[in-house]
């Protein structure tokens, strides 16, 4: 038997089918798709979520002293937990850290051995790139994990439309020769 047969079959290309699925959570519709494509797969796959949240700087800062919850983590841990506690057969734990996104979500997925990091791909930041939010980038670029980027959805400002629709390359908007 060569060794690609003999691979374990609860992994594909080094992604572990039994480990942990690690999405992060800003707040944002985006975050939100994120978090309900990644709670689809924990389930499918049978495997713990881990919704992480990062609390940066200003957050730190709003909260006083620099190590109390402010008002706007504890109303998205409500949400999030009011959402992920409807799915049945979802087994999750909730985590807030301090520190960059970026950091915080490898990190987390290195202590959890995760089998894939789950991102949207805009945040809260709302980064002007159209294909990837900064935070989605640099993930995808750092992480020696396989990530999933769940795109935004039909009324996102960078949502794509087909070729042909006003002020794309082929139609609408292309003048007629």
């Amino acid at each position: 038997m060569n060794a690609d047969a003999a691979r374990d079959q609860s992994s594909i290309d080094g992604a572990s089918l039994s480990n942990p699925v690690v999405v992060g959570v800003d707040g944002s519709a985006e975050a939100r798709r994120g978090m309900l494509f990644a709670a689809d797969l924990s389930t499918r796959l049978d495997v713990e979520l881990v919704a992480v949240h990062a609390r940066g700087l200003l957050e730190r800062i709003a909260s006083g002293a620099g190590s109390g919850r402010s008002e706007a983590v504890e109303a998205l841990e409500t949400n999030c937990l009011a959402v992920l506690s409807e799915i049945d057969g979802l087994r999750w734990s909730w985590k807030v850290e301090d520190g960059a996104p970026i950091d915080v979500l490898l990190r987390v997925a290195d202590e959890v051995d995760a089998g894939f990091v789950v991102v949207g791909s805009h945040g809260a930041g709302h980064s002007d790139e159209p294909l990837l939010g900064s935070t989605s980038h640099w993930v995808v670029r750092n992480s020696h994990r396989p990530v999933i980027v769940v795109p935004p959805g039909d009324n996102h400002p960078h949502h794509r439309r087909p070729f042909g629709a006003g002020g794309s390359l082929m139609g609408g908007g292309v003048a007629d020769h």
